[in-house]
């Protein structure tokens, strides 16, 4: 009977391919699958000249409600929204996170982006001059 070992090697040479891109099991839990500190660094790591918006509270809120309203329409909620921009480069993501994970996310058009980025500006500006 002959044995090989093949798939052994297959097994080391996968995992350490896959070793440097692989996050920690602590950034890992059933809860959060997808942690937003793991999609931010991932992002900045890939695309060093990147810029992300971190916005909490009224601004999150009001990030949010124009998020849900973008097609497809959505009910998601967070207390945190993102705003991930690349110079030169079409499109923009958007991130609605909860308790630090990523509760949903979409790529949309820079003008799109900039355009929300401004509205929750705009928003917040109005609401404290009240």
């Amino acid at each position: 009977m002959r044995t090989t070992i093949w798939p052994l090697w297959l097994g080391v040479i996968l995992a350490l391919s896959f070793g440097p891109g692989v996050a920690p099991a602590s950034d890992f839990s059933p809860r959060c699958p997808a942690p937003v500190s793991t999609a931010i660094a991932t992002l900045m790591n890939g695309v060093p000249d990147a810029t992300v918006f971190e916005f909490r509270g009224r601004d999150a809120v009001v990030g949010i409600r124009i998020f849900n309203t973008l097609p497809p329409r959505g009910h998601d909620n967070g207390d945190r929204f993102y705003i991930a921009v690349r110079p030169d480069f079409p499109l923009s993501r958007l991130i609605v996170a909860r308790h630090g994970c990523v509760a949903s996310a979409m790529l949309v058009d820079l003008r799109v982006a900039m355009a929300i980025k401004k509205a929750i500006k705009q928003a917040v500006t109005a609401s404290t001059a009240l």
